[in-house]
């Protein structure tokens, strides 16, 4: 086998790696699901109560996209906290395997895995408070994500696209990760679409409606307005914009890894 691969990458070692990690980690990602579906089942737990009947499939759709899209960003940006904090760092760089491989870990443990767990959590945070909360006579009724596989995708698309700034965010900054990646995306976001609307509006010359990157341009004509945006069967195209942003602050991610040093 070539040593190169076998140093870069190695599957045995990489099952060592994951073992250790989910036996050094395992009590605290359980608490944390405990903790995650306590938190669910209390907000829509009170929602019910205020209405005084079950949540409709739509209002729970919403909570699935918050929680989904909430936990989801709170756990990456914890995700590579050993390697924030001087002591715990030297210890996680010492251990014999490369940054690959203790990079597919955290990614493995903060995405996929991630959602594997936070699904059926949420299903049975959703049943317990849909059948406890009925009103007499309602026949309570749980959102099929499946029902509309577009707006689902979308989420988890938009998840991935999170999670990947959130755990970029989680080894570039060493305390305070989430905050400090929250602050990082909101500035960029506004600086984005700053720069966005402005180049727009000197591109085309008219009098443009402000409106996020990436989405149809709104022409304002006198009291008319016009949508100018892709032919139709082509905005789908629009839909690689954020697993490629995603796939780049992977890249960064991992670059940053490979950075450091004891």
């Amino acid at each position: 086998m070539n040593p190169s691969v076998n140093q870069q990458f190695s599957l045995p070692r990489f099952a060592r790696l994951f073992s250790r990690h989910t036996a050094e980690h395992l009590r605290g990602y359980l608490l944390t699901a405990a903790v995650g579906l306590g938190g669910m089942l209390l907000v829509m737990g009170f929602v019910t109560y205020l209405n005084h009947r079950a949540l409709e499939p739509g209002l729970q759709n919403v909570f699935f996209i918050l929680f989904l899209l909430g936990g989801g960003t709170v756990f990456a940006s914890t995700i590579f906290a050993p390697f924030g904090e001087r002591r715990r760092a030297t210890v996680a760089l010492l251990l014999p395997a490369s940054h690959l491989e203790k990079f597919l870990v955290a990614w493995l443990y903060s995405l996929p895995l991630f959602l594997l767990v936070f699904v059926p959590l949420f299903y049975l945070a959703d049943a317990a408070v849909a059948y406890a909360g009925a009103a007499p006579g309602q026949a309570p009724e749980l959102v099929n994500l499946l029902a509309d596989r577009k707006a689902a995708g979308g989420a988890f698309w938009f998840l991935a696209m999170l999670h990947a700034a959130w755990l970029a965010g989680a080894i570039y900054f060493e305390k305070t990760h989430f905050v400090k990646t929250g602050f990082a995306v909101f500035v960029l976001l506004v600086v984005v679409s700053v720069v966005n609307f402005q180049v727009l509006k000197a591109w085309t010359g008219a009098h443009l409606q402000p409106m996020p990157p990436f989405t149809s341009i709104f022409v304002l004509e006198g009291t008319k307005d016009y949508v100018v945006g892709l032919p139709e069967g082509h905005g789908a195209w629009l839909g690689l914009v954020p697993v490629a942003l995603a796939g780049l602050l992977w890249l960064a991610a991992y670059c940053r890894l490979t950075e450091k040093q004891i």
